[in-house]
């Protein structure tokens, strides 16, 4: 297997990064990865949650012109050996990113969430991503039906939870009782995920449940606005921030429920995940929802008003039979799904 290079917006795009964590700790080569932009300096972190396997290459300045000059010599360094080449999201992807692409002989493309807006009015450098990319890899039949005809269909990359692997206590860490609800939200902190939903949510099932909990699990530009947002609303004692450098999946896990508010085309990889371990998810009506969650079976489909979605966490904590109790963490039915992933990292591209 030939190594492989990643290239993604940001380093906050957090459900990429998991995916190719997941990857790099199943592989035996090296993955490299560049992020075009690192707005809320998560190198440091990043780098050290990616794990050994992985090489970590951001540029330092915020300048665009210096972005751009960057990017070019690191593309001029890793020409030395030319990778397999794997474009995350090209849709996000900022000007800058020209001067590395075009140094390249070829790639392919994953789409994972794109947002409304990305698919009706993609940038420049995502049109020509896009224009160039040898293979089109999207999470969602949706995708593949609506926007892109002459792509294949590749679900999230989930994994197991390894029961002696060490995590993060969440009921230790923020102090809670063993009888605390924990609903556990993960993503990138953008305007699409609706992440001020969620706390919206909390400052409904308050009333009724008052010793629930919400973790947020992310990075992005927008955490500052969101931590004002829960301030504003007095429930700083009731929602948690917690940065994704941790083991995200052993953290989902734990939750009683995931909410999923984003508004996004495609599956999205926490939805999945929890899924893969059999936690109950409360979603938004997204197409991308749709496909991953059976309504009633493995959570539930609601919104888009917060009170839709507040309804179900609500009939979750009261009807606790609702849904199968859930497994240990190990599970053996990913192996199709890891085996399309791994066609495409020994496919030629």
């Amino acid at each position: 297997m030939s190594d492989t290079l990643h290239i993604l917006p940001s380093t906050n795009d957090f459900e990429a990064l998991a995916q190719i964590r997941i990857l790099a700790r199943r592989s035996l080569t090296k993955h490299t990865c560049v992020c075009l932009h690192d707005p809320t300096a998560n190198h440091v972190q990043l780098q050290q949650w990616m794990g050994a396997n992985v090489i970590l290459h951001t540029p330092t300045s915020r300048s665009f012109w210096m972005q751009a000059s960057q990017l070019y010599r690191i593309g001029k360094t890793l020409r030395i050996s030319p990778p397999q080449n794997l474009c995350w999201n090209p849709g996000r992807f900022s000007i800058s990113a020209l001067p590395l692409l075009t140094q390249l002989e070829s790639w392919g493309s994953i789409i994972t969430t794109p947002s409304k807006r990305e698919l009706t009015f993609p940038c420049f450098a995502g049109n020509y991503a896009l224009k160039k990319s040898k293979h089109l890899y999207v999470s969602s039949e949706y995708l593949k039906s609506e926007h892109f005809p002459n792509s294949e269909v590749l679900p999230p990359l989930v994994e197991d939870v390894f029961l002696g692997q060490p995590h993060l206590d969440l009921k230790k860490e923020y102090g809670l009782p063993e009888s605390a609800t924990l609903v556990v939200g993960a993503g990138r902190f953008d305007s699409f995920s609706r992440f001020k939903e969620a706390i919206w949510i909390m400052g409904i099932l308050e009333h009724l449940h008052p010793e629930i909990h919400l973790v947020l699990l992310g990075t992005g530009e927008q955490a500052k606005i969101l931590k004002n947002y829960r301030d504003q609303m007095v429930l700083r004692p009731r929602i948690h921030f917690l940065d994704p450098w941790c083991e995200p999946t052993s953290l989902i896990h734990q939750a009683d429920c995931l909410l999923v508010t984003a508004d996004h085309s495609g599956q999205d990889w926490g939805c999945q995940q929890a899924v893969h371990l059999n936690i109950p998810v409360v979603a938004s009506r997204s197409d991308g929802n749709l496909e991953c969650i059976t309504h009633n079976e493995n959570g539930f489909i609601g919104g888009p008003a917060a009170g839709g979605l507040a309804k179900y966490i609500h009939q979750l904590i009261t009807e606790t039979n609702l849904f199968p109790v859930r497994n240990s963490g190990v599970s053996h039915t990913n192996k199709q799904n890891w085996d399309a992933w791994n066609r495409l990292l020994t496919s030629s591209i």
